[in-house]
């Protein structure tokens, strides 16, 4: 124990003599282990660890969808009354809306504040093995359509509202100017995601009744989610054979859902998978790659560790033939050098830890992907044990490994009085194997991160049809009873439009039910006198001036005027897409269409297209209509799915947070304004993953490089040390010290040159996965443009530039150093 403790401090004393060589060691692990260790928690946590509900293995998504697509729980309302009636493999199960909406709570008649609401049928919690807290869960009379206004609260909810009064039950709370009864409220520990927004997941602040009813407008679309629990004799093998066999009948009884077929023609299909697959489905894929990524770092970082040790341990070899002549055994010298080892592990550790608490507090919080927030924070003990195991494993290998090889045969390094005119031919291939290995890997980084950052440049290029310089948006939600009609509606805007149009700095103000780049409406439409040319279209209804204030140019005829009255000629204005799909070749002012069950409607006006839904999905047929003009069936189905958003153009900086709510909050008290932001905002957000993707690739492939730099770095200058002799002779019979100079230049070129091959052929395989990784993100390189995924060769010849340069900035001090020696000192340190 002696002899350990002797051997740490002389350790300690050797590593504080080698700043550089300490600093770089430890930034290495550091990085590495901290990040590998921070995407492994994330991965674990999400796509391992089992679900929080009783009997989660019994728990399945049953879906209603195209053959092919990922494990999912999308339900049509007819296919999920169809499955139910005729299902006898389920103990329970539970049809829920495909999202959360906005909903206005107010209390006590307080100022109403807007919570997440989620409409669940009488068997949700039933089925996910939930009692709540305090209180019941939906009886299926509150279930049916017409039946009773109940809420159950989150607890989360309870508390910052009501405070956890248990009274709470049995208490009335309005919501969106409806009363409901409140009958329960969660566990503290139940956590349900669900999206809020298309990619954004959350939990609910309350529930109410789905009352799934074939008249409610979504019934026959797939705008719902169905889960069940299989029953204890009943196997998912089972269920699906069931499923299978009540396909032909689901069809015989709905035959308008033929007609609903994909790309290949194929129908939908019911199928059932377990719920922790539906759950984790959509960022899976993501994971695994960012698990793949951060992999190859990690082995990048132990590859330039072993470099750094080999080396280090190479130019101690005098010292441990010394140490070996005055009796040291193998087993000392093998403990001394492990001892360096030991230290930087603790050392590195310690600093992984901090990295890997950050990292995993940015992919948990910071990071765009939908990671589903269903199992808690991972374990802090558990990571730092990992994370120092890690550390002590590999740089205790890393360390140990060199020293067996030099102590391996007493080879010339170790005699005491050798003369080091050069390396061991083994020595020589371990250290160039090791630094092809590293370029490769950095090849395959930097070529990946190069199509994700080229990608994500294009789509920032792309217009998005608006102009989005000194535009605020704000939306309100006017869901209920009150605004089921168009006239208050439309009264209710034009309060706040006229508000905001009076205040100083305000240029223009306008409103859509359904911004663009958010979420919209998508009914059927047709010219009309052809519903062979029906198809799915994107329905806006805005105000006058609408397009004046997003500064969407008019290309022919006029815009939506105040003129257009409830009243008059039912009229609307198509996109230019629209225009040249139905009208090719002519002009379609003064054509009608017909939208969904709605009449005929003439059109007066041809706008510029805009992007609808994201910025790269191909434009599609859009209609805008004046919204006084909608019906009451067609104003309550909006009101009910989408909130409403004012859009306000400035001249100047004003400061529109309070001047928004007090506008909102003259024409109703009750509503409360939500998601004040900036048109460029919401641009923005469309690109937040394939953004988040690129800079995290971007990072990965500029640790690569450094780590590429520093290894290479390292290995010609040990050469450099170990070839004085060699090279004091070659300048002393005549070498000029430009040959020396371009002599190590080019070592260090060729080692890169075979690293960029292997790495090329590795990334050109692996070019299927980045694909994926950008479907993942929203951006399907078979749907969309080569203009907007970058081109392979273009990532390819940038990767081998970057690899390039970061060669000769690793090797010119080193080539320089080497042609600096001076022939007589060299032959005379020798």
């Amino acid at each position: 124990m002696t002899g350990f403790l002797q051997d740490l401090r002389y350790a300690l004393r050797q590593l504080i003599k080698a700043p550089g060589f300490t600093l770089t060691a430890l930034l290495t692990l550091a990085l590495g282990i901290g990040v590998t260790a921070a995407v492994y928690s994330v991965v674990q946590m999400v796509l391992l660890e089992p679900l929080p509900y009783p009997d989660q293995d019994r728990l399945v998504g049953v879906a209603w969808t195209f053959p092919h697509e990922k494990p999912n729980a999308e339900q049509a309302g007819s296919a999920a009354d169809f499955v139910r009636e005729n299902s006898g493999a389920f103990s329970s199960s539970t049809v829920m809306d495909d999202s959360m909406y906005a909903a206005n709570l107010s209390v006590n008649g307080g100022r109403a504040v807007q919570v997440n609401a989620l409409r669940v049928s009488e068997g949700y919690f039933r089925t996910l093995g939930i009692t709540p807290a305090i209180g019941r869960g939906f009886s299926s009379e509150e279930d049916r359509s017409g039946g009773a206004k109940a809420a159950v609260l989150s607890y989360s909810l309870w508390i910052r509202v009501f405070n956890g009064d248990p009274s709470v039950v049995g208490r009335t709370i309005r919501l969106n100017q409806e009363s409901f009864a409140v009958i329960g409220v969660t566990p503290a520990r139940f956590v349900a995601s669900s999206e809020s927004a298309l990619g954004i997941t959350g939990s609910p602040d309350l529930w109410q009744p789905l009352q799934l009813s074939s008249k409610e407008p979504g019934y026959e679309g797939d705008n719902y989610m169905m889960i069940a629990r299989l029953r204890n004799s009943v196997t998912l093998d089972q269920v699906q054979q069931q499923l299978n066999a009540l396909q032909q009948p689901f069809y015989q009884r709905y035959p308008g859902y033929r007609k609903w077929l994909d790309r290949g023609n194929e129908l939908h299909e019911l199928r059932a998978w377990k719920l922790q697959d539906v759950v984790v489905s959509e960022v899976r894929r993501s994971l695994l790659t960012l698990m793949g990524a951060v992999a190859a770092v990690l082995l990048l970082a132990c590859l330039n560790l072993a470099g750094l040790m080999i080396a280090r341990s190479l130019r101690r070899s005098r010292e441990i033939a010394l140490r070996a002549a005055l009796g040291a055994t193998q087993a000392q010298l093998l403990r001394l050098l492990a001892c360096e080892g030991i230290l930087l592990a603790i050392g590195g550790g310690v600093l992984a830890l901090f990295v890997t608490h950050a990292a995993t507090y940015v992919l948990l919080h910071a990071a765009p992907l939908a990671i589903p927030a269903l199992h808690g924070e991972p374990s802090q003990w558990l990571t730092s044990a990992v994370v120092m195991l890690v550390a002590l494993a590999s740089t205790t290998f890393f360390s140990i490994l060199p020293a067996w090889i030099l102590l391996r045969g007493r080879s010339r390094e170790m005699r005491l009085g050798g003369m080091s005119i050069g390396e061991t031919v083994s020595h020589a291939r371990l250290s160039r194997g090791l630094m092809v290995a590293q370029v490769a890997l950095a090849m395959v980084l930097v070529s990946m991160a190069s199509v994700l950052l080229g990608t994500f440049a294009n789509l920032r290029s792309l217009p998005s049809g608006v102009e989005p310089k000194q535009l605020t948006v704000f939306q309100v939600t006017l869901r209920g009873e009150r605004y089921a009609s168009t006239r208050k509606t439309t009264q209710f805007v034009a309060s706040v439009l006229d508000q905001l149009s009076h205040r100083p700095g305000v240029d223009r103000v306008a409103a859509v039910n359904g911004l663009p780049l958010d979420r919209g409406l998508n009914t059927s439409g047709f010219p009309a006198g052809h519903p062979e040319l029906g198809q799915t279209i994107e329905f806006r209804a805005v105000t006058p001036h609408y397009f004046e204030t997003m500064g969407v140019s008019l290309l022919a005829g006029r815009d939506i005027a105040d003129s257009d009255r409830a009243d008059g000629d039912l009229v609307v204005v198509v996109g230019e897409m629209t225009a040249k799909k139905w009208w090719p070749g002519r002009s379609p002012i003064g054509q009608y269409i017909r939208i969904g069950k709605e009449k005929n409607w003439r059109i007066v006006g041809v706008v510029a297209d805009v992007r609808s839904r994201s910025l790269v999905e191909a434009q599609g047929v859009m209609v805008y209509a004046p919204m006084v003009q909608l019906t009451d069936e067609f104003t309550g189905v909006l009101n009910g799915w989408f909130p409403t958003t004012f859009a306000v153009r400035t001249a100047a900086r004003v400061n529109l947070a309070q001047l928004a709510q007090q506008a909102v909050t003259r024409a109703d008290p009750e509503i409360p304004v939500a998601k004040l932001t900036t048109m460029q905002a919401v641009i923005d957000d469309t690109v937040q993953e394939p953004r988040f993707f690129s800079l995290l690739a971007g990072g990965f492939s500029g640790f690569a490089l450094v780590l590429t730099v520093i290894g290479l770095f390292g290995l010609l200058s040990y050469q450099v040390t170990q070839r004085t002799r060699e090279i004091g002779v070659r300048m002393a019979l005549g070498a000029d010290r430009a040959r020396i100079l371009l002599t190590f230049l080019s070592r260090g070129l060729m080692l890169a040159s075979v690293g960029v091959v292997v790495g090329g052929a590795a990334s050109w395989l692996l070019r299927p996965v980045v694909s994926e990784l950008l479907a993942d993100a929203g951006i399907d390189a078979s749907v969309h443009s080569a203009n907007v995924i970058m081109n392979g060769t273009q990532a390819t010849v940038f990767a081998v530039a970057a690899i390039l340069i970061a060669t000769i900035a690793a090797s010119w001090l080193p080539a320089r150093r080497a042609a600096s020696v001076e022939p007589m000192q060299a032959l005379r340190t020798e």
